[in-house]
């Protein structure tokens, strides 16, 4: 499964929103379908999906930024 199949509705919902203004965000969808881990994104990437997920920096705690459970869902066991 893939970061794209895992993310959050709200923020896939924002990123589609925005690729209709900046067509860029393909980039984004590109990345999130090719990868499956949040450690496989760059520093450059998690910037970008929070810009254009409407994601502000200092809501998130330095967990979130490292292990990224504000991006996707749970996955259910």
């Amino acid at each position: 499964m893939t970061l794209y199949d895992k993310l959050k509705p709200e923020i896939k919902a924002k990123l589609e929103e925005n690729y209709k203004e900046y067509k860029t965000v393909g980039f984004i969808f590109d990345k999130l379908q090719t990868k499956n881990h949040y450690s496989d994104l760059t520093i450059d990437e998690i910037r970008s999906i929070c810009t254009f997920g409407d994601v502000w920096h200092y809501d998130l705690t330095q967990s979130d930024l490292l292990y990224g459970d504000w991006l996707t869902n749970k996955q259910q066991i």
